[in-house]
C-alpha cells in the first residue's frame, strides 16, 4: 500500500482552534460519521490542508474510496495523518460524492474515528441546491423568492450558531435539505439570483428564519417550542395554506402499538384508560397531553409526544385526540413545527398576487429585509 504520512504538529491545524467564519461560504455536512464514501473527480484537482493553501498532491481524474484507516484519512490507498484534508477541482472540473455532484470544495474530516464529509460552498450556490427540496420549482416565482430569502437567512443564522463546530449545517431535514448540484433547476436559480444577498434581520441581528410546510390555520409562537421569544416569531393567523394536502390529517394508532412505542421511551403502561389534550396555546397548538393509565395520570408535552410517535405520524402539534375502543384517533392540522414561514401559505399568498416582501413581512412581522455585502473569507 502506498503510504503518505503527513505529521502536523502545530495546533493551528487542529479544528477546535480554527474559526472558519466570515464571508459568504458555508460548511455543509453531506455525510456524518460514515464508514466510507466514493469520490469521483472529473478534470484536474488538488488535495490540500484545510484552512491553508498547502498542497499535498495534485492530479487529473480520480475514482476512489475514502475511509478512515488507523485514525488516518485514506484516499485511493494514500494515508494522510492529519485531522482533515480538502479536495478542490480546477476550473471546469467536477467533484462527486457517492455519485452526487457538488460545487465548491469537499473537506474530509476524522470525526470520532469516523468519516465526516463537508461541502465548502458559497451561500448563493448552496441555496440553488436547497430550494428544489424544500418547495416545488414550478411554484409562483414570488413564493420561490420568499423561500430563498428565508433559507438564506436561516443558513446564516445557523452558521453563526455553529461557528465553533466542524460544520454549519447538515444536508437533511435537521437543517435544510440540500442535494448539491443535482437539485438545481432554472426557476430555482432565478429566484436565488433575483434575491441575491437579501437577509431578514430583527433588532440588528440575523433572524432565526424558521419555516415549515403547512401551518393548518395559524403559525405558532417560537417560545412554545424552543428557548427563544422574539416579536417576528409570535405566530400569525393564516388562511392561505388550505390548498395543501397536509392542511388536515388523521391517524389511528392501535392501543397496543401506542403502549409499545411509549415503553421504548421509558413509559410502562399495561393499558390506557383515557387520553386527552391537557392544555392548548392561544395559537391552537397543543401544550400538553393527559394520559390516564391505571390509577395514575401522566402529563406529556406535545413536543415529546410528537418526538416519541414520530413526525410523520403526528404531523404537527395542532390536533385533537381521543381513545376510541382499542385505538387512539388523532385528527390534526398542518405539517411541521409551525414556526415562522408557512410554505404552502406563501404559495397561497403568491397566487393571490402578494410579492415576496409582503409574504415575508406577513409571516415574520417586525423583521427587516436588508441586502448584505460580503467581506472576504
Amino acid at each position: 500500500m502506498k503510504k503518505i504520512l503527513i505529521f502536523v504538529v502545530l495546533m493551528i491545524f487542529m479544528p477546535g482552534n480554527q474559526a472558519f467564519s466570515g464571508g459568504n461560504s458555508l460548511r455543509v455536512a453531506i455525510l456524518k460519521q460514515a464508514d466510507k464514501c466514493d469520490l469521483k473527480v472529473k478534470g484536474y484537482y488538488r488535495i490540500k490542508l484545510p484552512y491553508s493553501e498547502e498542497e499535498l498532491i495534485k492530479g487529473k481524474n480520480m475514482f476512489a474510496e475514502v475511509n478512515i484507516s488507523c485514525n488516518q484519512i485514506s484516499i485511493a490507498g494514500a494515508l494522510y495523518n492529519v485531522f482533515g484534508v480538502e479536495i478542490e477541482a480546477k476550473k471546469d472540473g467536477e467533484i462527486y460524492i457517492n455519485s452526487r455532484p457538488y460545487r465548491g470544495k469537499i473537506r474530509f474530516l476524522i470525526d470520532e474515528g469516523k468519516l465526516t464529509v463537508v461541502n465548502i460552498i458559497s451561500l448563493e450556490d448552496y441555496l440553488k441546491g436547497v430550494l428544489q427540496y424544500e418547495v416545488a420549482h414550478w411554484w409562483p416565482m414570488q413564493a420561490l423568492m420568499a423561500q430563498a430569502v428565508a433559507a438564506r437567512t436561516y443558513a446564516l443564522y445557523m452558521k453563526d450558531m455553529n461557528k465553533s463546530k466542524i460544520y454549519d449545517l447538515t444536508s437533511n431535514v435537521l437543517s435544510q435539505v440540500y442535494g448539491g448540484k443535482r437539485g438545481e433547476r432554472w426557476r430555482i436559480k432565478r429566484a436565488v439570483n433575483k434575491t441575491a444577498g437579501l437577509i431578514l434581520f430583527y433588532d440588528g441581528k440575523v433572524l432565526p428564519a424558521f419555516y415549515h410546510s403547512t401551518c393548518g390555520g395559524h403559525t405558532d409562537g417560537v417560545a412554545h417550542l424552543w428557548n427563544l421569544d422574539i416579536a417576528p416569531l409570535k405566530g400569525v393567523s393564516c388562511d392561505f395554506c388550505r390548498n395543501s394536502k397536509h392542511y388536515r390529517w388523521q391517524e389511528k394508532i392501535k392501543i397496543r402499538d401506542f403502549i409499545k412505542t411509549f415503553k421504548q421511551a421509558g413509559y410502562s403502561w399495561e393499558g390506557i384508560d383515557a387520553i386527552l389534550v391537557g392544555e392548548r396555546y392561544h395559537t391552537g397548538y397543543v401544550k400538553t397531553i393527559q394520559i390516564f393509565a391505571g390509577d395514575k395520570e401522566y402529563l406529556i408535552s406535545s413536543k415529546e409526544f410528537r418526538s416519541i410517535l414520530g413526525a410523520n405520524v403526528i404531523r404537527s402539534r395542532r390536533f385533537l385526540l381521543e381513545k376510541v375502543k382499542d385505538y387512539i384517533d388523532i385528527r390534526g392540522y398542518g405539517w411541521g413545527h409551525g414556526i415562522g414561514l408557512c410554505q404552502w401559505g406563501a404559495y397561497g399568498m403568491a397566487k393571490q398576487g402578494y410579492d415576496f416582501r409582503q409574504i415575508l413581512q406577513y409571516y415574520y412581522p417586525a423583521s427587516e429585509i436588508k441586502k448584505l455585502s460580503w467581506d472576504e473569507d
